[in-house]
């Protein structure tokens, strides 16, 4: 068996389908290229397929990951081609390499946040600079919790449309920030949004590859 690591963008009309929809998006077109993918073993056997981590809906992403085997003897590069021309255009296949780091040691990843508003950048620093409440659903009801010790950094900048947000945050099966939490926490202060994720790094900030 050889281990696939495929990193691909989701973007445009793909911000929103679901993560159970992006699964079975992936799991066609891997069948329509051609690589044949190891599957699971029972009465219901699937492919054995991972993603380094989900992606919350109305959300892009230029540097999604997932792993599988293929019982193929391919080389990368064959992979990379024949991926990228199964794959609809939403999800762009960057490359298909050998898994260097373990998908466990993700621990944080990088976003641009572009916030559309009438407010200055060093407002919407100053509405983020103390607790960011918000709440939370759990199995035990609605939580108010403060996010603000997930955020690593943030640097803010002046744009057109208003202000955006470089933000460095918790990501991965430990600790984990969605940004829906900081633009439901800004409210009133803003009229749209738009999130992108732009690296996922190990805890010490190395790209996960």
């Amino acid at each position: 068996m050889l281990p696939v690591r495929v990193f691909f963008k989701k973007q445009g009309v793909a911000a929103y389908i679901s993560h159970l929809d992006l699964q079975r998006t992936v799991f066609r077109a891997i069948l329509r290229s051609g690589v044949r993918p190891c599957y699971t073993e029972g009465f219901n056997p699937h492919i054995k397929l991972a993603f380094a981590v989900s992606l919350s809906v109305y959300q892009e992403s230029e540097c999604e990951i997932f792993d599988f085997f293929t019982e193929d003897d391919l080389s990368y590069d064959e992979i990379t081609a024949r991926l990228k021309a199964s794959f609809p255009e939403c999800l762009e296949v960057i490359r298909a390499a050998a898994p260097v780091k373990k998908a466990s040691e993700l621990a944080l990843a990088d976003y641009i946040v572009d916030l559309y508003t009438s407010k200055s950048a060093g407002e919407i620093k100053d509405a983020l600079s103390g607790s960011i409440n918000v709440v939370k659903k759990s199995k035990k009801g609605d939580i108010l919790t403060d996010v603000s010790p997930l955020i690593r950094s943030m640097r803010f900048e002046q744009i057109g449309p208003g202000v955006r947000v470089y933000i460095r945050c918790a990501c991965g099966s430990g600790e984990h920030l969605n940004l829906r939490y900081i633009t439901d926490f800004l409210g009133d202060m803003i009229t749209d949004s738009r999130v992108v994720r732009t690296a996922l790094l190990t805890a010490e900030g190395e790209e996960l590859v």
